[in-house]
Formats: structure tokens, sequence, C-alpha cells
């Protein structure tokens, strides 16, 4: 009885002070809303990923691939013909554009696609109506499209399509509509076509991308696995694509790691909401407490109020989550696609899992930053719990302990790292226990510099300066989470903008060094064929050119990038050699079968000079010697270089990506390129682009890459901003017969609120003066532990002055912002009321 009592007193304390309860409420929801976006930006793209995989594998347990070029035909027929394999199906796969829309073109043979995907044929046709299977068997371009893609299209079936495919104009012609029920968009730009269309639309007559199959016996799958000529393999259909899925893991782990530290400043804010209603009923604590109140039902009163602000901040921080999430969607499914594979997604798939983890996120942020207050009341004599200098003289012992606590959370971050080797989630955990440790030594720094400033504060603004000053270290139990919580903010503007420029920098510095091409030539989609290649490198004007393949090799162990080079003389200084001579290097690389490859696949694996590495080939898995290392930051970064030469001996793939030209000295650059684009017409569209071009699309690209986690460290300084702006308040009130004895005295209203925007704008001040290490030591092990452990990158740190500069008056205009309320608050003060007894 008497606890419910409480609670109804509490809650009616809460609804008597809007501003504050506000105030907490949006430090939750916040916080919450930054963590459900992400995760559920990140989870769908994942989601529409795997459905649009698994849509386009069926019922595949298994599937035979080969090497870049595919699968010969007559493999196909073989294992079903003369070694009696059912269960097969061949497939052909590209990518096909049209206008706008890209479309997954998938070729297969209906007589064999009924056990493996359900969808590919209409199966709400007429009884015993075979024109659309005779129309995809007989009629050229005949293809399945959804019904949403085909309204997105404007097309209805009947209607013809005209689309480029690898650059080249193809006619189609809608046969029918994929079933609707199929699952949850994961057919949207799927294109289901007849084998032998998609084979003449991607140029592979003769080919197939693989062969599905569906068994669950582990002796069928040895038996066929024993059938498969060199170079073929038989790998899971689900490990597949979870191998080309974890391509992008480190980007989204990245990403959610800055949704927490969203979070963690807003554990700063909660706690310093939930500790002001403490310290505004110290008094009314302490009396119950001398009535009979035990301690246990004191930190149960406040741990109460804690939770209920913890389930009304979650469930709002899952609404503006839900919103901010198909804002970031966008931005995520753009960067996935410039970086890493293609992926097509429309809406935000709400995840029990995703929504849970905000709920849970912010209850347990509320209970641990409610938990410090609700100790600090239920301890206090009750005597001592009626004087406010007790709550200051509490903090001050309590000072250097968390100080210490936090050095020693800093200092474990050594050993963290050192036992953790390349693991990235240990490497994110060192860096919140670095900043978190570090911030938590901020409030010992300020009250010492609050001492040495406030005698030179006098000088400068008579007392009223030196009462603002002073009364930051005579208050700290609330300015200096105030300082901490603004200082976090901001030092990841300075740690994540370090970051991003010293990438940029080191992007621009490699892109100068790698393209030293004059003209670069690539197929809008697909490959050159060695014919078209002839006629365009033999051009008037081009004196020397380069070649470039890029292939993914695939076995049991997952996904390795091959780049393929043809290098022209002046293409080898382009190759930055981290660990080896160019003289020694070279050498190897086109006559011994050496390869090179990149920092990054090199820290993953293990690998450096004198080792090998082992490709599967169309001769069969063969081993080739490690001549050097080189820098690169590609975005994907695994990667294993080759010499043409060498590969044109293991592999029957005879395709070209991309051309590197050099021009005679007096050749006309724009002459070139429209000789190359004239000789090109008909046959394939072609991009043409200068060095300059080129350097400023890859920029492009890595500049549009953070924009999201512009946005994400944004909403922490916002975070920020009102928890300064609820610590002002408090501080203010809390103060308010002070400050009304200081009116009484003579002070004006002007003066008096001088004074507590002069204090603002100190807090800014010291907060800035302390994100500026703090941000620079983030900025350090995200170059040198996060982005090295995700990617394999490594950089130099790239420190602009005016990345400082921001931060400082960042924090001290954040700080002026949130105080100018109440500064005006405290001008508009009266006196005699504030001085009346409680």
């Amino acid at each position: 009885m008497v606890m419910r009592t409480l609670r109804r007193a509490s809650a009616g304390y809460l609804l008597r002070h809007p501003w504050q309860l506000a105030l907490a409420l949006v430090g939750i929801a916040i916080g919450v809303a930054v963590i459900v976006a992400v995760d559920l930006a990140n989870s769908s793209a994942r989601t529409a990923f795997r459905l649009s995989m698994d849509a386009v594998t069926g019922e595949a347990t298994h599937q035979v691939v080969g090497g870049p070029g595919g699968l010969p035909e007559s493999l196909y027929t073989e294992l079903r013909v003369t070694h009696g394999v059912d269960r097969l199906a061949p497939v052909v796969e590209g990518y096909a554009d049209a206008g706008s829309l890209t479309l997954r073109v998938l070729g297969v043979d209906p007589f064999a696609e009924r056990e493996f995907r359900d969808y590919t044929l209409p199966d709400d046709a007429p009884a015993g109506d075979g024109s659309v299977l005779a129309a995809l068997l007989t009629e050229p371009g005949a293809m399945l499209l959804s019904p949403a893609t085909a309204a997105e299209l404007g097309i209805a079936s009947g209607d013809p399509l005209e689309l480029a495919v690898d650059g080249t104009v193809r006619h189609a012609r809608l046969a029918a509509l994929l079933p609707n029920d199929a699952g949850a968009g994961e057919l949207r730009n799927l294109l289901v076509t007849d084998i032998s269309t998609a084979q003449d639309w991607l140029d592979m007559a003769g080919r197939l991308t693989r062969i599905d199959v569906r068994t669950a016996d582990e002796a069928r799958t040895s038996a066929l696995r024993s059938l498969l000529p060199p170079g073929a393999q038989l790998l899971e259909a689900a490990g597949r694509t979870r191998a080309v899925a974890e391509m992008s893991n480190a980007f989204m782990i990245n990403l959610t790691a800055m949704s927490l530290l969203a979070l963690l400043v807003g554990v700063f804010l909660i706690y310093n909401s939930v500790s002001f209603a403490v310290l505004q009923r110290r008094s009314l604590l302490a009396m119950l407490r001398a009535l009979g109140l035990t301690r246990g039902q004191a930190i149960g009163l406040i741990l109460g109020e804690g939770v209920a602000l913890g389930v009304i901040g979650a469930g709002l921080g899952l609404v503006a989550g839900i919103w901010l999430g198909e804002e970031l969607l966008n931005l995520v499914a753009r960067s996935i696609n410039d970086l890493y594979f293609r992926v097509t997604v429309t809406d935000v798939v709400l995840s029990p899992v995703t929504l849970a983890k905000g709920i849970g996120a912010g209850l347990l942020a509320t209970l641990a930053a409610s938990a410090i207050p609700a100790i600090e009341a239920a301890s206090y004599p009750p005597r001592l719990g009626m004087s406010r200098v007790t709550v200051e003289q509490r903090a001050g012992r309590l000072l250097p302990r968390l100080t210490v606590a936090g050095l020693v959370l800093a200092v474990l971050t050594l050993p963290v790292l050192a036992l953790s080797g390349q693991a990235l989630v240990a490497g994110l955990a060192a860096l919140f226990m670095a900043v978190l440790g570090l911030a938590l030594c901020i409030p010992w720094c300020v009250r010492r510099i609050v001492l040495l400033a406030a005698p030179l504060a006098a000088l400068a603004g008579g007392s009223t300066a030196r009462f603002a000053v002073a009364g930051i270290g005579a208050n700290l139990s609330r300015t200096g989470v105030a300082i901490v919580a603004l200082a976090v903010a901001v030092s990841a503007t300075v740690g994540v903008s370090v970051m991003v420029d010293s990438f940029r920098a080191a992007v621009s510095d490699w892109l100068d060094d790698t393209l030293r091409s004059d003209v670069y030539v690539s197929p809008v989609r697909g490959s050159f064929g060695p014919g078209l290649v002839r006629e365009l490198t033999g051009i008037e004007g081009i004196r020397d050119f380069s070649t470039n393949r890029r292939a993914w090799l695939e076995d049991v162990n997952g996904r390795t990038r091959l780049v393929v080079l043809d290098m022209a003389a002046e293409s080898y200084a382009g190759t930055e050699l981290i660990d080896a001579d160019p003289a020694d290097v070279w050498p190897a690389f086109e006559e011994q079968g050496a390869v090179l490859v990149s920092e990054a696949y090199g820290f993953r694996n293990g690998v450096q000079v004198g080792d090998s590495v082992r490709l599967n080939t169309d001769r069969g898995e063969r081993a080739f010697p490690v001549a050097a290392t080189y820098r690169s930051y590609d975005a994907n970064p695994d990667t294993v270089i080759m010499s043409r030469t060498i590969y044109d001996l293991f592999w029957d793939d005879d395709q070209v990506d991309g051309l590197g030209l050099y021009l005679d000295e007096d050749a006309d650059p724009q002459a070139v390129a429209d000789a190359l684009r004239a000789a090109a017409a008909g046959r394939q569209s072609i991009d043409v682009r200068s060095n300059a071009e080129l350097r400023s699309l890859s920029l492009e690209i890595f500049d549009r890459t953070f924009v999201i986690t512009d946005v994400l460290y944004w909403l922490a300084v916002g975070v920020a901003i009102v928890g300064t702006l609820a610590a002002m308040l408090a501080l203010q009130m809390e103060r308010a017969r002070e400050l009304a004895t200081l009116r009484a005295l003579g002070i004006t209203r002007v003066q008096l609120g001088g004074m507590v925007a002069l204090q603002s704008g100190t807090i800014g001040i010291l907060a800035g003066l302390a994100a500026v290490p703090l941000g620079l030591l983030m900025a350090v092990m995200l170059i040198d532990v996060i982005n090295r452990r995700a990617f394999g990158w490594s950089m130099s740190v790239t420190v602009a002055a005016d990345v400082l500069w921001f931060a400082l008056l960042l924090a001290a205009g954040s700080a002026l912002l949130a105080g100018i309320y109440p500064a005006w608050r405290a001008g508009r003060s009266r006196p005699a009321l504030a001085m009346r007894e409680d």
C-alpha cells in the first residue's frame, strides 16, 4: 500500500515537471531510434538480398560452379544422360537494364525446373494451356516478370520491352506474369526466360553459369563430386549465398557501432535527468527515510521511475526508428550497391528481433543510468539527505575513485587488443572501453581547470564571471555529466572526420598512383570480347594499352577476388609494392607465374612474400608463389593480381573488363573517345572516361559511402545538445535560491542571464577541449584497429586544423544554444518566491 502511494506520487512529480520528463524521454528515444534504424536498414538489406538469392536458388541444395568463364553446356548433358544423374537444372544468369531499372536475368530449362523453382512458369494459366511454355521455348526474347516489376515498367502481358544487355540492345516480349504468391517481394526485378535466350543475350553460347543440384544424400553428393572435371566444383547453395552476403558485414558492423555511440551519449543524458529528479526530492526522500522507508524501497522507487521512462522512451524510439530506418535504407542499399553486390530493396522489413533489441537497449541504458542515483539516494542517512551540500561532498569523494576506474578501463584496452587478434567486435569493444574510460576522467580534469580559471575569470569579468566559472566546479555532480556527454558526442565528430579525411587522402593518393592511363574504356555492363578489344586498341592515336579482367574464384572456403592484368610498360609504376623490390617482382610476375596479394588479403590470410596461394583453375587447383604485397583501397580489398599471360594458361576465359589507353602526345583525347564510341556502336555500349573523370567518379562514390556516417554522428551531437539543455535547466533550478540571493543583492536580470550564459559557454569550451584529444584517440583506433580489422587497409593519420577548431566551436555553440532558455529563465526569476523555504 505504501509503495503504491509512493509510485503514484512519483508519477505525479514527473507530470508536474513536463520539460524534465520530455528531455529524459527524448534522450532515450533518440538513442533507441538510431539503434533501431540502423538495425532495420541493415537487416532489410540483408533480407532483400537473401530473399532474392533464395528465389533464384529455389530448392537447390548444391550448385556446380566453374571458373570465370562458367561451365561447358556439355557437362550438364554428360551428367544427366551419360551418368544418369537426375535432379539437375542448368542456369544462365546475368543482368539487363530496362531504362533506369536493372533486372536480374535468370535463364532456365523449363523441363528441368519444377523441382527447383515452381514460379518459373505461371500456374494461373488455363488448364492445358501450353502457350506460355511454347512461347518461352520457340519465341526469341519471350520472358516472364513479376506483376510489381511489370507495373513499374508500365507493360502488360504481350507487350514488347527493349533491354540493354551487356551494353547491347535486345528486344524482349512479356509472355506472362510470374505468380503473385511466390513470396514477399523476392521476385521483384527478376526476369525469367528460356536458357537459350539468356545465352544469346549474355553471349554465353554453349556455356552455363552453374548447374543447380537437389539432393540430401551425402553418398549421392560424393558420387557427383567425383564425376566433375577439373575446374568444376560442387558447393552448398546456402554457403555461396552466405559468402556473398558476408562481404558487407564489416560495413554494417561499423554502422551499428556508430548507433551505439549515440546510445552511449544518451545514457549520460538519462543519468542527468534521473539524478536531477532524485536531487529535487532529496528532502522528501530523506524525510521518508526518517519515517521508515527502507533503502531497498527507495532504490525500487527510483528504478521504477527509470523503467517507466525507459518503456515510454523506447516505445517512442521504436516509432522514430522505423521512420528513420526507411530514410537510412536508401543510403545503406546505395553503399552496398556501390561497394559489394547488387541488392534491390524498397521497404523496411520490421523484424521482431530488431524491435526487441531497441526496447532492450533502451531499458538497459535507463536502468544503468538510474542505478547510480538510486543507490546514492538510498545511501544517505536521513539527516544528511536533507542537505544539498551532501550531494557535492559525496561527488567530491567519489571523483578520485571514478578517475582511477576510468584510467584502469582505458588501460585494459591494451590487453584486449593484444589478445583479440583480428576480431572486429573485440576491436569495437576496446574502442568503447577507451572512450568510456577517458570520459570518466574528464570531471577530475574539469575541477582542476576550474580552480585555475575562476581567478582569471574574476580579473576579466568581475565577480559574476567568477561565480559562473566557479559554479561549474561547485556543482560537478550536474555539470560534469553534461560536459562528458557533450565531449563524447563532439569527439565522435573529430574521430570520424579525421578518419574519413585520412582515408580520403590515402584513396586520393592511391588513385593518383594507380590511374596512369590517359583514357579508360569499359563496357556499360558485362565484358569485351577479344575481337572488339583488338579493334578498339587499334584506333589511331593510341600508342599503348593495358587490359584488366576481374573475376571471382570460389571454393569450399569462400570467394577470392582475382584481378588479371596485361600491363603496358608505363602501368607497372602504378602498383605500389609494400614489401619487395620491383626489379625482382615484375619478371617473376610476367614469366614465372608469381602473383601479388593485396595488403588486406595478406593481413587476413597471413600471407607474405615467399608463401603461395592456392587457386581453383580450369585445370584444377594450383599453387602460385607470392612475389609481393601491394597497396589497394579497392571496394573488394581481398584481391590477388595475376598476369594475363599466366591466366590464359589456366583458365578458358578470353573476356576483358576494361582497357587503359595511353595516347600519343599529339593525339586529341576527344577525337580518340569519339572514334572508340564509333567503333563500338551497334555492338556494345561503352563508357569512355579520362583519367581525371575516373578519379572524380571514384572519389564521388567514396564520399557517398560516408553520408550515412555523417547522419549518425550528427544524431549523437543532437542527443548531447539535449543533454546539455537538461543539465543547465537542472542546475538553474537547483541554484534558484542562490541566484535569487544574488538578485536581492543587486545583480540585474541581464547580469544574471549573462552569468548563466557564460557558464553554458564555459561548459561548452571545456567539453570541446576534452573532445579534441578524445576524438584524436578515437581516430587513431578507427584507423589502426577498426578499419584494419574490418577491411585490412592501413593508412597514415591526417589531421586538419579546421577539424579541431570546428570541434571547439561546435561544443561551445551547442552549449550556448542549450543555455539560452535557462539564461532567459534565470533572468526572469522572482527573488522573493525563490528564497522561500520549502
